[in-house]
């Protein structure tokens, strides 16, 4: 039941939110890296982790492995979602991370949909 990964939106919307993501931190990179090079780092993980958990679910053979993989991008969303919190509790972003949250959660519920309706097709 392999799916084609570019007709699935939330895999594109999750691949620009990544690179915006990165980005970010990119223009961030002094302040970030002498600050918490481990959240930067792990931020940067998880973000790209998004994508790529929908990119090898969709090419799994069942949709229970595919909405398997879906809940493991809904992991990485959650865990971004909170290290760009801790950043910016931190101080290490102003409001240019505003956006990206949005986004990030917006991901999310595309992603919880997605699971629901593979879940749902037997």
């Amino acid at each position: 039941m392999p799916n084609n990964p570019k007709n699935l939106m939330v895999l594109a919307r999750a691949r620009a939110f990544a690179v915006e993501l990165h980005r970010a931190v990119d223009r961030r990179e002094r302040l970030l890296g002498r600050a918490s090079p481990g959240l930067r780092n792990q931020m940067l993980r998880a973000s790209m982790s998004i994508p790529l958990n929908i990119a090898e679910g969709a090419g799994k053979d069942t949709r229970a492995e595919f909405a398997q993989f879906v809940g493991h991008a809904i992991g990485s969303a959650n865990e971004v979602e909170q290290q760009m919190l801790l950043a910016q509790a931190l101080t290490l972003f102003d409001g240019e991370i505003d956006p990206l949250l949005d986004e990030c959660r917006e991901i999310r519920m595309m992603l919880y949909g997605l699971r629901k309706r593979l879940q749902s097709i037997d």
